[in-house]
């Protein structure tokens, strides 16, 4: 679990139909796989290449070591809740979204829908399947430090079908050294990997994530580019949740996914649901709800219909207190940075 110093003690934790290819995509500033993340010379999404350290997920990541990692150790230098440089711009950008696509097994007949809200955001397992409980997962990775450590993610739809989104702190630490071993498990349940595991080639984050020896909260997005499974990438496999970047956080209905190790030991799928909270530490997503390390990079969503298991993805935990779940917003530089992960 991650102690984030910012205003006080917050903890940082680990943790669609088809649709045109995204255009005008913006370059991504390739690293030649260094040891720590290097200063790029102007904003924009990093790109690092993940070396080949094993031919598939099972060749190092056993039920028993899947079951053993843990969140990341604190950082250890000071982190800024919201610079000049952090601060994200809701007013940035027309919105953008991508639909939710299914599987290729046949799930729930869709309904009308309704957004699902709880009458209290209180952490429950989820039971209910649909297409939620194929796409969430957990990623699975080595630190800087050498220690094996869990997150959440999920399967968004993109061109290509290969892209999870999580969070920026799964993929550095707090000395700017990349994270290696990552791998993508969806439907993660007690050291099952029912549908395989995907690892990641190549990971993005934003420029203005890690600066100044320090992690910016409101930036606390990744996404990870990850190999095929049985010539299937994880969209073919298991379908993906939609996405959206650039839209209103007033009114939200939120519903927020994980596998927190304070619910079931991280064992199952967890969520929870409720209203919109003041968000704090620079954030644009808050919720009274208490998801514990391992839950962070899970999805934080928008509409999101409790019969079908589907919805949009507008952020993913990153943060909490011990009352209150925050998520960032998913501006303009969420989206550079997944239309160069789809590019990828």
């Amino acid at each position: 679990m991650r102690i984030l110093a910012v205003a006080g003690s917050i903890t940082m934790l680990l943790g669609s139909g088809a649709v045109a290819a995204p255009t005008a995509f913006a370059a991504p500033m390739a690293l030649a796989a260094p040891a720590a993340l290097a200063a790029p010379t102007k904003d924009g999404p990093v790109e690092h290449r993940l070396a080949t350290t094993f031919a598939a997920g099972d060749d190092y990541w056993t039920p028993e070591r899947m079951r053993a990692a843990q969140p990341l150790a604190a950082p250890a230098g000071p982190a800024k809740a919201a610079t000049s440089r952090a601060t994200t711009s809701a007013a940035a950008g027309a919105p953008v979204e991508f639909a939710p696509v299914a599987g290729p097994r046949p799930g729930p007949k869709p309904t009308n829908g309704f957004p699902f809200v709880a009458k209290a955001a209180a952490q429950q397992t989820w039971k209910g399947g649909g297409l939620i409980a194929k796409t969430a997962g957990k990623v699975f990775g080595t630190g800087g430090n050498g220690k094996n450590f869990v997150a959440s993610g999920t399967v968004v739809n993109s061109a290509d079908g290969d892209v999870i989104v999580t969070v920026a702190h799964a993929m550095i630490d707090s000395e700017g050294r990349w994270s290696t071993n990552l791998v993508f498990v969806p439907a993660y349940k007690d050291g099952a990997a029912p549908y395989g595991k995907f690892t990641a080639r190549t990971m993005y984050i934003w420029s203005g994530y890690y600066k100044d020896n320090a992690h910016q909260p409101p930036l606390d997005f990744g996404m990870l580019v990850v190999n095929k499974v049985k010539s299937k990438t994880p969209v073919q496999t298991v379908g993906g949740q939609g996405i959206r970047f650039n839209v209103t956080t007033e009114g939200t209905s939120n519903t927020l996914f994980g596998y927190p190790s304070n619910g079931n030991g991280g064992k199952t799928l967890q969520y929870c649901s409720g209203g919109s909270v003041d968000p704090s530490y620079g954030m644009k997503y808050a919720m009274l709800c208490d998801m514990g390390g391992g839950s962070s990079g899970g999805p934080w969503f928008q509409e999101f219909n409790r019969t079908t298991g589907t919805g949009y993805v507008v952020s993913a935990h990153a943060l909490r207190n011990t009352t209150t779940s925050y998520g960032a917003y998913f501006g303009p530089e969420a989206l550079a940075t997944f239309r160069a992960a789809v590019a990828a």
